[in-house]
């Protein structure tokens, strides 16, 4: 450090000062021009990184490009078998000449599959293929772990490359399920692409990257390089594990740019993308002999101006540096005589009013902000630990590393009985009921993390019972260390209203669910006693006002007007039809055959009347034995004829079947029909009237305990499930 007594007065001159200014001039000029080459080297590392960066996103993007084409190629083969899967059902598959010709009607499968479409059975026995090829059909596939996926597990599989058994060719399939309606799997279709044949990845080796760069196509589940540019390495296996540690890193999911070694000992730049559909990854090799030529030939040119710039720096410093000096130790001096630890920190003294005058003038406004923050600071720790002592929430902080309790404030004593003496005797895993190495674990990721922890927990209390707490813990970051912190509140109160109010919600939906099922038996009971008034008081009275007619009729003189006698014909027929609505309501009401034969025969007597009213045909199926509880049966039937009356209003067609099971454990009864149905997601919008009578179906069933399900789509009818 310099002081008054390093460097001699300025009157008194000598050659021991001015051989110090030689020096220090000297010095700064050597720092000078070991500065200008150290930059000419930075600038050629920068120029290559640069380059690397520059050659790295092209080879990426390029990469990228080749992975995005074959996973597309890919993905449009599995649609293709996907879509044709679709169009095979069981029937089909017992068909094998069927299923021949419908492969047989696909060429488009001979473009996508250079040796052709395979089907087999559930037990792996080929049934089709197009084109035919000698002794592959009737071959069993289950052997084949890719086939055997897709029979088994249900999945669309990309297998390994292998040497077909029957063509003894390097080949790879796609696999693809067959499911029957119901989802099951009843079989599978697989697609064979034959790498010794042209296929879609020879647009691969077909280009290089660069001049002697190329492409691999590796499958990593498999350890197996697919295809590449050199078709020498074609279903060569990868190195082992250990032997190239930029291949183990991309099995690993790495897809980054590296410059290393290849397995032939050059140097080169790769990069990797993956192709998702396939799980398989494509690398690009460019050697770096090749990538990083023009680097060499701008560092020969660099190197050349390097040297003229030192020749005519050092020559300017020289004389620059000479007429700076003055000035310069003065404000040297000043910053020395202020670096002196022992002395308080002042503002400097300013001499001139230019640059060095403005750094000596920010450096006294640092001094000044960093004085301000340090009060400001002091402010905040005196509010927090106020803070912290007069909060109603229990709060601690503990040490992440090995839990130890730092601080508890006095609302976390009383709420678990402690003292904080005893508090900060503990461990935070001691007041909780999970083990030390878990509390570890969590408290490890949240320092890693940084994210705040909610939730509810029990606590220990000093007396070793349990209490609810709401849990906040947050990670609280100190100069010299890291803690986290714990915000606990009482939630027992909240936790016993909440099992009460549960309590009392159960009991109302009991008696909700009593109180609906009594009003279907009352509204049943109800419709029984008007269907038995109408019958039996209407109908006696319409039967004597016909008789009475009668009578008046033939009281009438045989001589009438042919006017009165066709009013008579139109009362006896109004009479007649009268009777017969009052039949129809009747049976609307409370057919007396669900009374007296069950429920087969009411749904057979309403099958009949439902077809001769609407001239819809109607199929009853009934396989029932011991008759249903009168419960039970009136709420089938109830259900059965909202049923129809929805089909004849809303569906238009033309046949509707019904089928009981009353053996069944529940009950199933199903009615569907081949209307125009509807759109399922459109049910109960506005103006959809078909979801009122559904949805009163829906609560009939759900209010006695049963299970109601609707299939439908446009065009393809209209099915009911319930089971109760």
């Amino acid at each position: 450090m310099l002081n008054s007594a390093s460097y001699l007065p300025i009157t008194a001159r000598s050659h021991g000062e001015s051989s110090l200014k030689r020096k220090i001039t000297l010095g700064i000029l050597v720092i000078f021009l070991a500065g200008i080459w150290a930059m000419s080297y930075y600038v050629t590392l920068v120029l290559q990184d640069n380059m690397q960066f520059l050659l790295a996103d092209q080879q990426v993007s390029t990469v990228s490009l080749v992975a995005s084409e074959i996973n597309h190629e890919l993905t449009d083969r599995v649609q293709a078998l996907e879509k044709i899967a679709l169009s095979i059902d069981q029937p089909l598959l017992n068909n094998p000449n069927g299923l021949q010709q419908l492969l047989e009607q696909r060429p488009i499968f001979l473009d996508m599959f250079n040796s052709g479409v395979v089907v087999v059975a559930l037990d792996g026995t080929a049934l089709a293929e197009a084109p035919t090829v000698a002794g592959r059909r009737g071959t069993n596939y289950a052997s084949n772990v890719a086939t055997h996926s897709a029979l088994v597990e249900g999945k669309t599989v990309i297998g390994r490359p292998v040497v077909g058994r029957v063509l003894r060719q390097p080949l790879f399939n796609i696999n693809v399920p067959i499911r029957d309606a119901q989802g099951r799997v009843i079989g599978a279709i697989f697609g064979v692409i034959n790498l010794a044949k042209p296929n879609f990845l020879d647009r691969l080796g077909e280009h290089r990257y660069g001049k002697s760069g190329g492409y691999l196509v590796i499958a990593p589940q498999h350890n197996l390089i697919v295809t590449a540019t050199d078709k020498t390495r074609v279903m060569q296996p990868l190195p082992v594990p250990g032997a190239n540690k930029v291949q183990d890193m991309r099995m690993q999911g790495f897809d980054g740019t590296v410059v290393a070694k290849n397995s032939m000992g050059i140097e080169v730049l790769s990069s990797s993308s993956r192709i998702p559909v396939a799980g398989w990854y494509v690398v690009a090799t460019l050697p770096t002999e090749e990538a990083f030529a023009p680097i060499r030939n701008l560092k020969q040119h660099i190197l050349v101006a390097t040297v003229l710039l030192t020749l005519v720096a050092g020559i300017l410093s020289l004389w620059l540096l000479h007429q700076q000096f003055k000035p310069l130790v003065a404000a040297v001096e000043d910053l020395a005589a202020m670096s002196d630890a022992s002395k308080p920190l002042a503002p400097l003294t300013i001499r001139n009013r230019d640059e060095i005058g403005r750094l000596i003038a920010g450096f006294n406004q640092l001094l000044e902000t960093l004085r301000l923050r340090e009060e400001q600071l002091q402010a905040e720790r005196n509010f927090f630990s106020a803070l912290l002592q007069q909060s109603s929430d229990g709060v601690f902080l503990f040490s992440p590393n090995d839990l130890a309790i730092q601080e508890a404030n006095p609302s976390l004593c009383k709420m678990l009985g402690y003292e904080r003496n005893e508090l900060l005797s503990l461990k935070f895993s001691d007041l909780t009921d999970t083990p030390l190495v878990t509390e570890q674990d969590r408290a490890g990721k949240l320092v890693s993390q940084t994210f705040c922890r909610a939730g509810e927990r029990n606590y220990r209390r000093q007396d070793d019972s349990w209490v609810p707490m709401e849990e906040s813990a947050s990670l609280v970051e100190t100069s010299d260390r890291q803690l986290i912190m714990v915000n606990l509140r009482d939630l027992s109160q909240r936790t016993r209203e909440r099992k009460e109010m549960q309590l009392e919600l159960a009991a109302y939906s009991m008696k909700l669910d009593l109180a609906s099922r009594r009003l279907l038996v009352m509204q049943e009971e109800t419709k029984r006693r008007l269907a038995a008034e109408l019958h039996d008081r209407t109908s006696p009275n319409l039967a004597a006002i016909g008789l009475n007619l009668n009578n008046v009729v033939a009281a009438l003189p045989q001589e009438r007007s042919q006017e009165l006698v066709e009013r008579l014909d139109d009362t006896r027929a109004l009479i007649e039809d009268t009777n017969a609505s009052i039949r129809e309501i009747c049976s609307e009401l409370r057919p007396t055959e669900l009374d007296y034969a069950g429920l087969a025969a009411a749904l057979n007597d309403y099958a009949h009347q439902f077809s001769r009213r609407t001239g819809i045909r109607v199929q009853v199926s009934c396989a029932q034995g011991e008759r249903l509880s009168p419960e039970l049966e009136s709420l089938l039937f109830r259900i059965c004829q909202e049923a129809l009356t929805n089909s004849s209003k809303h569906a238009k067609a033309s046949l509707i079947t019904i089928e009981l099971d009353s053996n069944a454990q529940p009950v199933i009864m199903t009615v569907s029909d081949n209307g125009s149905g509807f759109d399922q997601e459109t049910l109960g919008k506005a103006g959809e009237v078909v979801g009122m009578g559904l949805l009163n179906m829906r609560e009939m069933t759900e209010l006695s305990g049963g299970k109601f399900r609707i299939e439908s789509s446009p065009g393809k009818g209209t099915r009911i499930e319930v089971k109760i």
